[in-house]
């Protein structure tokens, strides 16, 4: 499992979900949209899954690519 990951749209700064996921639930949920509170700016936020990313994934796609497709 691995940390869903989202950016705050008010600091641009990468915070936390508090969810793990893989990729199998994450496709699952792929339409769903979560309510956050921001550990950066302190509102909440109401992020598409699909504008989350797993911890790693903007790592491992600078290395040479995604090693797992949705």
């Amino acid at each position: 499992m691995a940390s869903l990951l989202f950016t705050c749209p008010a600091t641009l700064q990468q915070a936390p979900t508090g969810i793990e996921t893989d990729v199998q639930s994450l496709q699952a949920a792929w339409k769903a949209t979560l309510k956050i509170k921001c550990p950066h700016c302190g509102k909440v936020h109401e992020i598409s899954v699909r504008d989350t990313y797993i911890n790693g994934a903007l790592r491992d796609a600078a290395d040479g690519g995604l090693r797992w497709t949705i």
